[in-house]
């Protein structure tokens, strides 16, 4: 075994391998040199301190050990933006402006679409790319039953961990949180198991990059924020469109970073928030985002979101006599509240508690609704008030 160049410390031998085979599968991180004494976390001993020089895979975005997670509403292209995006990294293509560096291999994880549809994309990216490139796709239509199990089991990290022992990926998409996990999306619960992984993917010197859907509040990523915490870029796509709302362009929309941890003067315009079309000449891109309609207020969406919920939980419950002795269905406040959460319209902390700033604004939603007398209170139920 020979010393490779970008080795951790002065007399660690590492693989005669090109980058992004650094580590072996088996291996549960990258072996560093013990530390002599504390002295060695000093910043003078971090300036000596010899690691690997980052893989870039993409431009300055995308490396070997870089987390990306790209967060856009149902519908917005984020599958067809994905494969472009490996079918670029596979091929050493650039990409919206970003650079392709080398050729990789690329793993595709689809737990989304239907094998014609997801064999349909494949063909756009071989139009592309061409077929030659390490893309390999995965789709559940031609596994069998026991594979790709939810990534947040230890069946369904098992079976990752023997794909990438026998595909030796430089990169992996995982497409898409809601459907490669199981579990409740809005509770860190369900992300939790995923996050050692991710870590232990990182050590293998393999990107990430996961998709993940919005909830009815089309600005932030659906459930919990900690998704967030441990990402090196977040990449936010949303519809393009013009100052009354209505579509400003047909297979468009935009993409901005709301976080990117590698960005530096030198290679800021690489994070620029890019207005991204699809045309018949693949992805293309301009800086800049086109306007976008008026945001609705915090206040409205809970609103309409109370009433929802209202609505879908009234449903299950018997009619009692209201304060005008009308026939009423009461439903708990309490019961609302969790069923809005859960529906992705109320941030919530680290411990899963609904934010400060989203429990005023459910107090205004319901007093603006109890003042208009559109709904009734008492000993915490609420239900709509009838009508003659």
């Amino acid at each position: 075994m020979t010393q490779h160049p970008l080795a951790f410390c002065d007399d660690a031998p590492l693989p005669d391998e090109p980058p992004g085979f650094f580590y072996p599968v088996g291996d549960p991180a990258p072996i560093f040199a013990p530390l002599a004494s504390r002295d060695e976390l000093l910043v003078a001993a971090w300036r000596k301190r010899v690691l690997p020089l980052r893989d870039y895979l993409m431009g300055e975005v995308f490396t070997t050990t870089s987390r990306t997670l790209v967060v856009g509403e149902t519908g917005i292209g984020k599958t067809l933006f994905a494969l472009h995006l490996g079918g670029a990294m596979a091929a050493a293509a650039d990409f919206l402006g970003w650079e392709g560096r080398r050729r990789a291999r690329v793993m595709y994880l689809d737990g989304e679409l239907p094998a014609e549809t997801f064999k349909d994309r494949m063909e756009m990216i071989a139009a592309r790319y061409g077929d030659d490139i390490g893309l390999f796709g995965y789709n559940r239509d031609v596994l069998t039953p026991d594979e790709m199990l939810p990534l947040n089991t230890d069946a369904g990290r098992a079976w990752l961990w023997r794909e990438i022992e026998t595909v030796k990926p430089d990169a992996i998409f995982f497409d898409s949180i809601m459907c490669l996990l199981a579990g409740n999306m809005s509770e860190e619960e369900s992300w939790e198991p995923v996050k050692m992984l991710a870590r232990q993917i990182t050590s293998r010197r393999i990107c990430q990059v996961w998709l993940h859907h919005t909830g009815h509040k089309t600005s932030q990523s659906y459930g919990t924020k900690t998704r967030e915490w441990e990402q090196d870029n977040v990449i936010m796509l949303s519809k393009s469109g013009g100052e009354d709302g209505t579509p400003e362009m047909s297979a468009a929309f935009n993409l901005e970073f709301s976080k990117s941890r590698n960005k530096s003067p030198a290679n800021y315009k690489q994070f620029a928030p890019k207005i991204v079309r699809y045309t018949d000449d693949g992805f293309v891109c301009e800086e800049g985002l086109a306007s976008k309609a008026k945001a609705t207020s915090e206040v409205e969406i809970v609103r309409r979101a109370f009433l929802d919920a209202y609505s879908s939980l009234a449903e299950s419950v018997a009619p009692s006599p209201g304060f005008d002795k009308k026939s009423v269905r009461k439903v708990k406040v309490d019961a609302i509240r969790d069923e809005i959460k859960n529906r992705g319209y109320l941030d919530t902390d680290e411990k899963g508690h609904v934010t400060a700033t989203c429990r005023t604004n459910l107090r205004r939603a319901k007093a603006e609704l109890l003042t208009k007398k559109i709904f009734a209170e008492e000993a915490g139920l609420v239900w709509r008030i009838a009508t003659a």
